[in-house]
């Protein structure tokens, strides 16, 4: 039996570009929590930093996670994730 991977994944967003970054990671959920594979995917907002978000995520196999990024609604935010994010965006593997 193959262990969960858990994922979270760390950004923050650009000067005057919190409400854009917002909007762009909510309209992932919905689509990202239908995604064979995803036990968890939850968006969060770091208190006190409100242009910081995390993902906290669950995924039955790594490669359930794998092929969610290729999926249509991860490689449009991507896309347009330069305009938005202030630095890298930040991820994590966990077991």
């Amino acid at each position: 039996m193959t262990t969960p991977l858990t994922v979270i994944a760390r950004m923050r967003a650009k000067e005057g570009r919190e409400a854009a970054l917002h909007d762009a990671l909510t309209a992932l959920v919905a689509p990202t929590r239908r995604a064979p594979g995803c036990l968890a995917y939850d968006l969060h907002t770091e208190v006190g930093e409100p242009a910081r978000f995390w993902f906290y995520e669950v995924w039955r196999r790594p490669e359930d996670h794998a092929m969610n990024l290729e999926s249509p609604h991860i490689t449009g935010f991507l896309g347009q994730a330069a305009g938005l994010l202030d630095g890298d965006l930040e991820v994590h593997f966990l077991d």
